[in-house]
């Protein structure tokens, strides 16, 4: 198999993807993390989002790759995640893996400048609901939608 290297906003060929990690963080207390966007991101600005993600690094894992973006994006120490969801779309050249990671212990966030400014605890009820809001990121939702709709409140 080849690898290709492209720089982010790189246009792909056709055929190539872009590989996207998103993991939902749950509590061991039942409630899920939603993470606000920074206002200053270029897609989705403001929006909460269920997960921590974003692109993988060169050699990494899908799961390495959701286990730093954890890490960056919330402070929160993971060290397994299980996948939730897979989608592509030939058309915008993703592919985004979903996963979830539970923890227990500290529910303690720190934002990374740029990507994260704000987070809320939510329980599978209230995420539920929240992820037909405007404040929601629709695109994301479409995706978690498949996975939350396997749970029960």
């Amino acid at each position: 198999m080849a690898i290709y290297l492209y720089s982010k906003g790189d246009k792909l060929p056709p055929g190539h993807f872009h590989i996207i990690v998103e993991t939902l963080v749950k509590h061991s207390d039942g409630t899920y993390l939603v993470m606000q966007r920074d206002y200053s991101k270029k897609e989705y600005p403001g929006l909460y989002e269920g997960s921590a993600g974003g692109s993988l690094i060169s050699g990494e894992t899908k799961k390495e790759g959701a286990i730093r973006e954890v890490r960056e994006e919330t402070g929160l120490i993971i060290n397994d995640v299980s996948p939730t969801y897979y989608f592509m779309s030939e058309k915008d050249g993703v592919i985004s893996q979903g996963y979830i990671a539970i923890i227990s212990g500290t529910k303690d966030i720190t934002y990374l400048k740029g990507e994260t400014i704000n987070h809320k605890w939510l329980t599978l009820k209230e995420l539920k609901a929240f992820i037909l809001t405007a404040e929601y990121n629709k695109a994301h939702a479409s995706r978690l939608k498949t996975y939350l709709d396997t749970l029960e409140d």
